[in-house]
């Protein structure tokens, strides 16, 4: 197959409400959308690089990569342009993704495959509240939909969160379990006073408490914690997963497909972890609604625990044609479903856009 045409857009996606992490607040997601189209059918492929703390690249150079490379791939069969991107993948795999992705889709890679017969994709649930009386309410709701796992963003103070986290455990009784994630806000001290207050009971995981690179905090937390510890944004692929191995100081590590730079590289990255003995979450709750279902698709390949592809719900409309399907926690994958884009929905939110070919 050879790629006929290529469209980029870039689109600021306005959220329904303000996502608060301890690193960030995000009013919008900042997508770079890439389509290739190949003999009547489309590829399509996102990136959404615009959270501190997450990713070293930024929105304008992911946006200034597809530009620069979007023009060469017009006339290119499907493994040149796999073969183009090999070289930027392990410095740039935010901008390297929404290409890969799209070249993945129109050639049919078993990794972002539609499955045969419809499927169900469990999410974890993301409690914002921080009142006991909202707390309650988002968790009643969170139940009746069908949700089993729930994650408490933490990171800020440890007196405020560990009360936080009191009250979501009594509230909840052990009816889900409890994801609880710092996004690297704590120094060590305060992450020693956190896991040394918090009753343990009904806690999946205690995620990122320090920033990506700081090991040596995170494998002297390993040796006290009494809850099971996990790595997010320090995790770029399989060195980052080697390190912690050697370390030992987590026995969790979460994937997002943005950071590891193609479909097929993170299904390979997950069987690698479990072979290494990790626990295995993969999804992004700061991703649009593209990368989500391509997050969906690889989970319900690799049976990982309840995802975080739900950055999605947070938007305040889609932008494709037909939204995929949902039922309460779980994103349904049918058979014949596919991504397409919005056409008024992209001219509405486009802060910029370009056609090669």
């Amino acid at each position: 197959m050879v790629i006929e045409k290529v469209c980029l857009y870039r689109l600021k996606v306005p959220l329904k409400q303000p996502y608060k992490i301890a690193s960030a607040e995000m009013k919008a997601f900042d997508c770079t959308i890439v389509v290739l189209h190949s003999a009547g059918r489309e590829g399509i492929g996102e990136a959404m690089s615009g959270v501190e703390g997450y990713f070293w690249e930024k929105p304008d150079e992911v946006w200034q990569f597809a530009q620069e490379k979007g023009k060469d791939l017009v006339g290119s069969t499907l493994s040149r342009a796999r073969e183009s991107m090999a070289p930027f993948k392990t410095n740039q795999p935010c901008a390297t993704t929404p290409v890969l992705s799209a070249v993945e889709v129109l050639s049919r890679s078993p990794a972002l495959k539609p499955p045969s017969k419809e499927t169900a994709v469990p999410m974890v649930g993301i409690l914002q509240a921080v009142d006991p009386e909202g707390i309650e309410r988002e968790i009643k709701n969170f139940l009746s939909t069908g949700y089993d796992t729930l994650k408490v963003k933490v990171g800020f103070d440890p007196d405020r969160d560990i009360e936080l986290v009191r009250i979501t455990q009594e509230v909840l009784q052990g009816k889900a379990l409890i994801r609880v994630d710092a996004n690297q806000g704590y120094t060590l001290p305060q992450a020693k006073k956190f896991v040394q207050n918090v009753d343990p009971q009904g806690i999946e995981f205690f995620e990122q408490p320090f920033p990506e690179k700081e090991w040596e905090a995170m494998a002297e937390l390993s040796k006290i914690s009494p809850i099971p510890l996990g790595l997010d944004e320090s995790i770029y692929g399989m060195e980052s997963v080697k390190k912690a191995r050697q370390l030992k100081c987590a026995r969790f590590v979460k994937f997002k497909l943005m950071k590891i730079g193609s479909a097929e590289a993170l299904v390979e990255n997950i069987e690698k972890s479990r072979e290494f003995g990790f626990e295995v979450i993969l999804g992004n709750g700061a991703a649009g609604e593209i990368s989500c279902y391509h997050e969906a698709l690889v989970a319900s390949r690799t049976a990982t625990r309840a995802g975080e592809m739900n950055g999605f719900l947070k938007q305040k409309e889609s932008i494709l044609r037909q939204a995929f399907k949902t039922e309460g926690a779980k994103i349904i994958l049918e058979p014949d479903f596919s991504l397409k884009l919005d056409e008024q929905k992209v001219a509405q939110y486009a802060i910029d856009r370009m056609i090669f070919g």
